[in-house]
């Protein structure tokens, strides 16, 4: 079963470029059926049925596991299975018998553009961490980035000039975003930091290292790439403990959603803001426009006759 799975996150990751969360979240949704299958003394995948999964799929449930999570499993199980028969590891598929799943759709959470705002403009000092997160939630909020995105910036996506950014999205796709002057300010304050911090490395060789193009922009204590966990703890420590609510859950993600619906509350284009986030489709983006209460009160006050 590892060797199956191991193929198939590879096929899934070169001949698909899913993104490295999806890949994630597919290992733990399989490795949980695994587990439940061999409980089950089933170590075969050909011998495995249509009752089979629909009793793991059962088991989560009653172990409280959300609709959503549930959900997600069964889209990770047909993925797999339906790979599996097109591999021809298996003869017949025992997801067929599944019906076409759909998520519920949830508005994305965003914060208030009067409340966002001041807050990222509070972090004023020029403590090596203030510095670093002030130009991280800049970039998170200015530019709609992804935490992937994020952090996968180099020295040489930043186009100071043009006020440009060379972002890698999902399945490796490029765009190119712009960044405003405050965004501009944080970054050029960082930098100057983070080139006296690097030159402070023993014989130069971490220095040159961290000073090259390709060197990740946002560093961590240690002089290592921020990863997802590093992210969240800098928008739960400046952003969520100041909000009305302090146990809200607030995610960088949530600072993407903010970018959009500000976006869109200031008349922005949707097909604009499509291509300032990275997405594919425009349907993926209206999903805004149900988050955005102020444009749909300016819609209906410019345009009905009785407003």
């Amino acid at each position: 079963m590892q060797t199956a799975l191991n193929d198939f996150l590879d096929a899934m990751r070169y001949n698909r470029g899913l993104a490295p969360a999806t890949l994630s979240a597919y290992r733990t949704d399989l490795l949980a059926c695994f587990q439940f299958l061999t409980r089950h003394k089933i170590t075969d995948l050909s011998a495995v049925t249509s009752e089979h999964l629909i009793a793991h799929l059962s088991n989560l449930q009653q172990r409280g596991f959300v609709e959503r999570t549930i959900l997600r499993n069964i889209a990770s199980i047909k993925s797999f299975f339906g790979w599996l028969l097109e591999e021809e590891r298996i003869s017949t598929n025992p997801t067929d018998i599944f019906p076409k799943t759909k998520r519920p759709q949830v508005l994305p959470r965003t914060i208030a553009e009067k409340t966002l705002g001041p807050l990222i403009d509070a972090i004023t000092d020029d403590s090596p961490m203030s510095l670093r997160d002030r130009a991280v939630l800049e970039l998170l909020y200015g530019c709609g980035l992804r935490c992937a995105e994020l952090s996968n910036l180099t020295l040489h996506n930043i186009d100071f000039k043009q006020q440009l950014l060379r972002v890698c999205g999902k399945g490796q796709k490029e765009r190119v975003v712009p960044f405003g002057n405050p965004a501009k300010e944080a970054l050029k304050r960082y930098l100057a930091w983070r080139t006296r911090y690097a030159e402070t490395f023993d014989k130069g060789k971490q220095a040159r290292k961290l000073l090259a193009p390709n060197a990740p922009l946002f560093l961590s204590p240690r002089g290592k790439i921020l990863r997802r966990a590093t992210l969240s703890k800098i928008v739960r420590e400046r952003i969520r403990q100041y909000l009305p609510d302090p146990n809200a859950r607030v995610t960088p993600h949530v600072l993407r959603h903010a970018f959009a619906t500000h976006l869109l509350d200031h008349n922005a284009p949707l097909l604009d803001i499509r291509d300032l986030l990275g997405h594919t489709s425009v349907a993926t983006t209206q999903i805004y426009t149900h988050v955005s209460d102020r444009k749909l009160k300016n819609t209906f006050k410019n345009c009905f006759p009785r407003a």
